[in-house]
C-alpha cells in the first residue's frame, strides 16, 4: 500500500518498501550536512590513522636507500565518468602526500598519465609539492610527470620498470585489469607496493600482489586523512552514522525475524 503525507500545501507520496530506505537516506544526509557545518566552524572530524601512512615514508625511504626510483600509477583517470572521478581525486590527496616525502627526502619520483586533464592536475600538484619542499630544483616538468598516449604506455611502463629496476610503487585509483599487468611487473623488480581501489573486482588482485592494501573506501579514508580536506571528512563521519544505522536495522531485524514478527502486519503501512 501507499503512504501519502501532507507537507504544508505539497503532497508527497511514498510507495510501499521505501519507507524505510527514505528514513535511512534523511538521516544519512543529515548526518552528513551536520558533520560539514561543524567542519566549518573549525570542528573537523577526527579520522583513524591509516597503516598506510606509515607505508608510504617507509615505501619512499626504500627507494632512497637503494637509490631507486619510486612509481605513482592511477589505473584508469577518465575526469568524466562519475565512478573513476572519485577514485581518482582521492589518488590526488594522496599523490600530494607522498611527493612532499620524496621531495623531502630525495627520492625519484615518476608518475606516469594517459589522460591530458589528469596529467595537467597531477602536474601541478606534484609541483606545488615540491615548491612547498624547497626542492623544486628538483622537479623535472618532462619527467618527473610524464604524458603517455593511452595504448603506449603499457609497453612503456613495462619496460621502464624493469630498466629503472624500480624499488617502490603505489597503484592507487580506478583499477581494471591493468593492475595485475603493471603489479606483476613491479613484483618482478622486488618493488615494495602499495595497491588500493574502490573497483569490487579488481581488489583481490591488488591484495594478492601487493605487500600492503587499502581497501575499498579506505582509498577515500587515507586520501582524507593525508590532506586534512574538511568536507571530506565530513563525509566519512557522516557516512559512518549511515552505516551504524545498517548494522543496528540488520540486528533487529535479525531478532525480529527469528521471533516471527513482521513489521508489515503489524503497521498496515507497506514497510
Amino acid at each position: 500500500m501507499r503512504v501519502i503525507l501532507f507537507i504544508g500545501d505539497n503532497l508527497v507520496l511514498i510507495l510501499a518498501g521505501r519507507l524505510v530506505s527514505l528514513v535511512a537516506l534523511i538521516i544519512l544526509v543529515g548526518a552528513i550536512l551536520y558533520y560539514i557545518q561543524r567542519a566549518m566552524s573549525g570542528k573537523i572530524p577526527k579520522l583513524r590513522r591509516l597503516p598506510a601512512v606509515d607505508v608510504i615514508q617507509e615505501i619512499v625511504g626504500r627507494c632512497v636507500e637503494m637509490g631507486r626510483p619510486v612509481w605513482y600509477l592511477f589505473g584508469s583517470t577518465d575526469m568524466t565518468t562519475p565512478s573513476i572521478l572519485a577514485p581518482t581525486v582521492a589518488a590526488f590527496q594522496t599523490l600530494s602526500y607522498t611527493a612532499r616525502i620524496a621531495a623531502r627526502l630525495g627520492a625519484k619520483l615518476f608518475v606516469p598519465l594517459n589522460q591530458g586533464l589528469a596529467y595537467t592536475m597531477a602536474s601541478d600538484i606534484v609541483r606545488e609539492a615540491y615548491v612547498a619542499e624547497n626542492k623544486l630544483e628538483d622537479f623535472d616538468p618532462l619527467k618527473t610527470v610524464m604524458y603517455l598516449p593511452s595504448g603506449a604506455d603499457r609497453m612503456y611502463i613495462i619496460n621502464h620498470m624493469w630498466e629503472e629496476q624500480v624499488a617502490g610503487a603505489f597503484f592507487l585509483g580506478s583499477w581494471y585489469h591493468e593492475a595485475v599487468i603493471y603489479t606483476e611487473n613491479a613484483a618482478r623488480e622486488g618493488a615494495v607496493m602499495l595497491g588500493g581501489t574502490d573497483t569490487t573486482h579488481n581488489i583481490p588482485f591488488l591484495v594478492a600482489i601487493c605487500d600492503y592494501s587499502v581497501i575499498g573506501e579506505e582509498l577515500y579514508a587515507l586520501g582524507a586523512y593525508v590532506s586534512q580536506d574538511a568536507l571530506q571528512s565530513s563525509s566519512l563521519a557522516g557516512q559512518d552514522i549511515g552505516k551504524y544505522l545498517a548494522i543496528i536495522a540488520i540486528l533487529i531485524g535479525a531478532i525480529l525475524v527469528t521471533a516471527g514478527i513482521s513489521l508489515t502486519e503489524f503497521f498496515k503501512l507497506g514497510w
